[in-house]
């Protein structure tokens, strides 16, 4: 090949493109038909969401905080299908009961069965009567010294001895020292009369019960092995007829041991754990038992222990005879009203005082035990209205009542609650002086009337009123703060947002009032207000309020201030359906929310975190709309001013003002246009990302172009031309590392596309000004000749200049004075054009060249021929120089690869079809 092939473009008038076609089977831009059959049961958006479950991983930390919400409401809100299972719902209110109540006081254990403690001696014997005195001698040897008391326990050091004598118990039976395991029961049954650490007692009921419960199945199935050897019998089959005798026997041994025990609790325990056994010698027998226990407990001194025991007792009962155990709930519950006062017994009094505990904190202790009860008495009496109302009546005739108030409250469901809602708040208004769970009643009705559909609005207001001067009395504020947080959700449902106003008014003064810096109630107050927004009707009639932006920004500190922005950003946009806020009070309102969200942003600040800022402040920016548009250009103004940190942001204000100067275009001056361009021209350079920053450059450039701003345009075009070689091959986009080369070979094509119509400087004695500043900046770019980005972009300026020569362009803008009608096709500008071409063109040479010494043979081939396709369709083919060049890249090409490729076939079919030139190419080409 010469070294040299001066280039000259085809003097020709718009005709016919002959492009190369590939024969294909479809289209390429046809879709695929998917044929989606939707279930009979579930809709397509239920199934979508099926398939994509198992890739959505929910936070660890907010797993345990769903799971425990729902536990927690488990007992009120149960399908008629499980109100039978009680062993199913008592398995979920166990793992809630332990969440809750623990502690961090030191605890105390006794027995001699745990590791390090006694050693038994295991003797042969020889019959029966050595056997049974054996065995008494060890049952006497219980209350020997041989038991030990560990004390200074830690919590989960507690958790694991019960559980080490839980595996003692099956250790002992298993080796057939069953009377062992008699003993460390009637030990663990005795650890539930300690009450010296209150606040962990009903934990310590759970971890204890649960060994009981696994002793009693242990005996359990030795009689049923022992009667029906290895069947498969439940306890409902079991028929006493049929029971064997050694069975009988053995059954009322166990029931003898269990009648020794001298203490009252141990022996109750013990027979509630072996209730089951009973089975085996009469089944008639059993509910009397269960009546007969239920008697027995009221002689328990202490009424939290006596409590958990009846809970024992009907957990016991509900496992032997489901729904029929109910009523064995009723009558407990009974039996504890009756109870009720010994609650609050001076001891009682002295021993949670003794602890440190709160009123409210001890009465707690007994919510679990009294919820448990209502709940089956709940499913025993299905007329749940006439219940509540006797029940109710029962509170205001006892005195300090407000312990079964919260539980029934909370136990009802919300139709009956709402129904008597006036009853209830009469109720706590006559005993709120000495309530010290008030808050607890209060909010749990307050939960209730947020699920009425409709209430009257006399109603209501009266309700809202006598909340509001019970819950502005209290002394706590924490307290006042749970209250609010339901019934600033009833206020906003149900009533005026005057009505509203007044509470957020009220809230303040009481917050300010209490003399407790609210920062310590940050996340309660952050609660408040997402109910709020959650739950009022017009999202944005909240910021019109004078009270609202006051709560909100009632927080100091700089992480609850971003943290409350944040989640009202958050709840506001996924409210507000609206595509457009033009309120300017509610925009300024969400201004400064994104400005302290910016404004938490540091050097330490982790990606997720700059991003989900990013996203709440240019909502707020896509949302905001001025009637005016100078006001518009102002407000994007203060944004760049503001939100500086984040290039999101930086990002979706160049958009916004590209938009802004299109919208107008039609209604003002061409000042407009130019400040909206000088705007975008000054805030692109602040970006980090230089694929960002030429991104944005070509975008305002041919905004400004589209707008007749050419010198605008030209400064735009001039520095995106510039920020090309320090586009880096890879960028870091979602913790990995993306490389950019297809990104910019489309921002260049887009880029060179837009230069046919951008006329020259008329100031600048360059011809085609921006074109030769790229081209010498194609020689300062760190890529590799023979990547494909480089010569693919020499193609495209090839296919440009080319075009440049024509005496018509493809397409214009209206308004813009392009080239062909700038210059008229001059000779001296196609000249100029041509001498680039031929410097392009020898520099393809060059790099076909690389591809020869890289034994790059593919990308040779293709080069070859994507060079020769621009010669016969761009060239002058009656030179000399553009015909022999076709014909040694042809030759090249024939080399590499087979003549039949599609490529090339396609290229000769249009050959012979072409112009005289082309076909006179063709006929060289066969002979050579």
């Amino acid at each position: 090949m010469p070294t040299s092939y001066p280039w000259t473009t085809a003097k020709k008038c718009r005709r016919k493109n002959y492009v190369a076609s590939l024969e294909v089977s479809t289209h390429p831009l046809k879709m695929d038909n998917m044929r989606i059959t939707p279930s009979l049961n579930k809709t397509l958006m239920e199934s979508l969401q099926n398939w994509s479950m198992p890739f959505e991983e929910l936070d660890p930390l907010l797993r345990f905080e769903k799971m425990n919400v729902a536990e927690e409401s488990l007992p009120l809100d149960i399908c008629e299908d499980e109100k039978e299972n009680y062993l199913k719902v008592w398995n979920c209110k166990k793992t809630s009961i332990l969440n809750k109540y623990t502690t961090g006081e030191k605890l105390t254990i006794i027995s001699s069965f745990l590791p390090g403690g006694e050693k038994t001696l295991i003797r042969q014997v020889s019959n029966l009567n050595e056997k049974v005195k054996h065995r008494l001698e060890q049952l006497d040897d219980f209350d020997e010294a041989s038991v030990r008391k560990t004390m200074g326990l830690s919590q989960q050091e507690f958790v694991t001895k019960v559980h080490m004598l839980d595996e003692e118990i099956k250790k002992a039976w298993d080796s057939e020292q069953r009377v062992n395991a008699f003993k460390i029961a009637i030990q663990c049954s005795k650890l539930l009369s300690d009450i010296s650490v209150m606040q962990f007692y009903p934990s310590k009921f759970i971890l204890l019960s649960d060994v009981l419960n696994n002793f009693g199945s242990l005996v359990f199935d030795r009689l049923k092995n022992k009667s029906f050897g290895n069947k498969n019998i439940k306890f409902q089959d079991i028929d006493p007829s049929t029971v064997l005798e050694i069975a009988k026997e053995t059954c009322q041994n166990w029931l003898f041991k269990m009648a020794s025990i001298r203490e009252l609790l141990p022996r109750v325990y013990m027979e509630i754990a072996l209730l089951q056994c009973n089975v085996f010698i009469s089944r008639e027998e059993m509910k009397p038992t269960i009546n007969r226990l239920t008697n027995m407990i009221r002689g328990m001194g202490n009424p939290l222990v006596a409590i958990y025991i009846r809970v024992y007792l009907c957990n016991i009962s509900s496992k032997l005879f489901g729904k029929e155990s109910e009523p064995y709930y009723k009558d407990n519950l009974s039996e504890f009203i009756n109870e009720y006062q010994q609650i609050f017994h001076p001891t009682m009094l002295k021993k949670y005082g003794a602890q440190l505990l709160t009123a409210d904190q001890y009465l707690n202790l007994y919510v679990p035990a009294v919820d448990w009860l209502l709940f089956g008495t709940l499913n025993w009496n299905h007329d749940q209205l006439n219940l509540l109302e006797e029940l109710l009546k029962k509170c205001n005739e006892i005195e300090n009542s407000e312990l079964l108030l919260c539980c029934i409250i909370s136990a009802f469901d919300s139709s009956s609650v709402i129904q008597k809602s006036s009853a209830i708040l009469d109720i706590i208004r006559k005993n709120a002086d000495g309530m010290v769970m008030m808050h607890q009643a209060l909010s749990s009705l307050g939960e209730h009337l947020c699920h009425a559909e409709s209430y009257r609005q006399v109603s209501a207001e009266v309700l809202s009123q006598t909340w509001w001067k019970l819950a502005s009395g209290m002394k706590n504020t924490a307290n006042f703060l749970q209250v609010l947080e339901p019934w600033i959700q009833f206020a906003c449902i149900q009533l005026s947002s005057q009505h509203i106003n007044v509470i957020l008014r009220g809230t303040i003064r009481y917050l300010i009032k209490s003399g407790q810096p609210p920062d310590n109630y940050s996340m309660q107050i952050q609660n408040v207000v997402k109910r709020i927004l959650k739950h009022i009707p017009d999202v944005e009639e909240l910021f019109l309020m004078d009270a609202f932006m006051p709560l909100v920004e009632l927080v100091q500190t700089s992480a609850a201030r971003t943290s409350m922005a944040r989640t009202v950003l958050t709840v506001f946009f996924e409210r507000n359906k609206s595509e457009r806020i033009d309120d300017p009070i509610v925009i300024a309102s969400l201004m400064r929310l994104c400005r302290i969200v910016h404004d938490s942003i540091n050097a330490v600040s982790v990606e997720d975190e700059s991003k989900w800022s990013g996203e709440l402040i240019v909502r707020c920016i896509q949302a905001a709309r001025h009637e005016d548009l100078d006001t518009q250009l102002n407000f994007y103004v203060e944004c760049r001013a503001a939100f500086l940190k984040l290039d999101a942001v930086l990002v979706a204000l160049v958009h916004a003002v590209n938009t802004l100067s299109t919208r107008g275009a039609a209604s003002r001056g061409r000042w407009l246009q130019r400040a909206c361009a000088a705007y975008c021209y000054i805030t692109v350079p602040s970006l980090q990302c230089a694929l960002s920053r030429a991104t944005l450059y070509l975008l305002s450039g041919q905004v400004a172009l589209l707008n007749n701003c050419i010198g605008q345009a030209e400064a735009n075009f001039k520095a995106l031309v510039g920020v090309i070689p320090n586009i880096p091959q890879y960028v870091q986009e979602d913790g990995q590392k993306k490389p950019t080369h297809d990104r910019v070979a489309g921002l260049i094509s887009n880029f060179l596309s837009t230069l046919l119509v951008l006329p020259d400087n008329v100031d600048s004695n360059s011809k085609a000004y921006i074109l030769s500043g790229f081209i010498k900046t194609l020689e300062r770019v760190e890529w590799r000749k023979i990547d494909t980005l480089y010569y693919t972009t020499l193609l495209r300026v090839l296919d440009l200049l080319c075009e440049m020569t024509q005496e018509q362009y493809a397409y214009h803008i209206d308004s813009v004075i392009s080239n062909d009608e700038l210059y008229g096709a001059e000779e001296e500008f196609v000249k100029c054009l041509e001498n680039y071409a031929t410097n392009v063109c020898q520099e393809l040479l060059v790099v076909l060249k690389a591809l020869s010494d890289a034994k790059e043979t593919k990308k040779q081939y293709s080069l070859s021929l994507e060079l020769f396709w621009r010669i016969i369709k761009r060239g002058d083919l009656q030179q000399s120089s553009m015909s022999g060049l076709a014909s040694n890249l042809w030759m090249l090409s024939q080399k590499l690869q087979d003549s039949n490729a599609k490529y090339a076939k396609s290229i000769l079919t249009v050959l012979q079809g072409g112009d005289p030139a082309g076909r006179q190419l063709l006929e060289k080409l066969k002979v050579q």
